[in-house]
């Protein structure tokens, strides 16, 4: 998303408060099925791509973003644990999609999943699985946002970007997109196998945001965080 008003681009990967976001800057997300270059929102039938989510990679080599936007407007970003955000998007996808079909072959876009998550058409949600390190990734190079958000402390993230560009701290008051009924900790969907398999297809993103799995069944913390630290890694 981009807002020229503001002069500034939030990059929004899935099930990171995004919609809220957009919302916020006045973009209507219910209506997401005709392109909005202009706020990099919506279905592209060209590209057969999402404009909200596609990577800064993406934006500018379609020629939806110019340099020059990207290097002079403020840029945030927001970030999740990769075990919270894939059980939140497959529980999303499941009930908007009325799929009822197992975690494995959602998080490998098989079995009834694979409709929506291979086939490029309105109802394509494949970019729901692109990691996390993909958008921060640009001409080979590590993007420095001026802030990256972290879904887990998102209200003091949002707090410094209104700061920033000096906008009323209710900007992001309004919530879309979220279910009514709150869900058990993420901890209680995963067994070891689902754990592993998150683990292994998202291990980079694990290591570059430094995650780590938090099992609340047991009040433990099921994997260490990771000596890896964003700020050294390099893409």
């Amino acid at each position: 998303m981009i807002s020229h008003k503001h002069k500034c681009i939030f990059i929004h990967i899935s099930k990171c408060a995004g919609s809220s976001i957009e919302t916020a800057f006045g973009i209507d997300v219910s209506n997401n099925s005709e392109s909005n270059n202009s706020n990099l929102f919506g279905w592209n039938e060209e590209l057969k791509m999402h404009l909200q989510h596609a990577t800064p990679e993406e934006l500018i080599q379609n020629n939806l973003l110019s340099s020059h936007e990207w290097n002079n407007y403020y840029k945030f970003i927001i970030v999740r644990n990769p075990w919270d955000r894939l059980y939140s998007d497959y529980c999303w996808l499941s009930k908007e999609q009325n799929i009822n079909d197992s975690f494995f072959n959602y998080i490998n876009a098989t079995g009834k999943f694979s409709k929506v998550l291979n086939c490029k058409n309105i109802l394509y949600r494949g970019d729901h699985l692109k990691s996390q390190i993909n958008y921060f990734c640009l001409d080979n190079q590590k993007i420095d946002y001026d802030q990256v958000i972290f879904f887990e402390q998102i209200q003091n993230g949002l707090e410094k970007v209104c700061r920033d560009l000096e906008l009323p701290s209710s900007f992001f008051s309004k919530k879309v997109n979220m279910g009514k009924k709150k869900k058990n900790h993420y901890s209680f969907f995963y067994n070891q196998r689902r754990k592993d398999i998150v683990k292994e297809k998202f291990k980079n993103d694990i290591e570059f945001l430094n995650y780590f799995f938090e099992d609340r069944k047991d009040g433990l913390i099921d994997y260490i965080r990771s000596n890896s630290s964003s700020k050294s890694f390099i893409i």
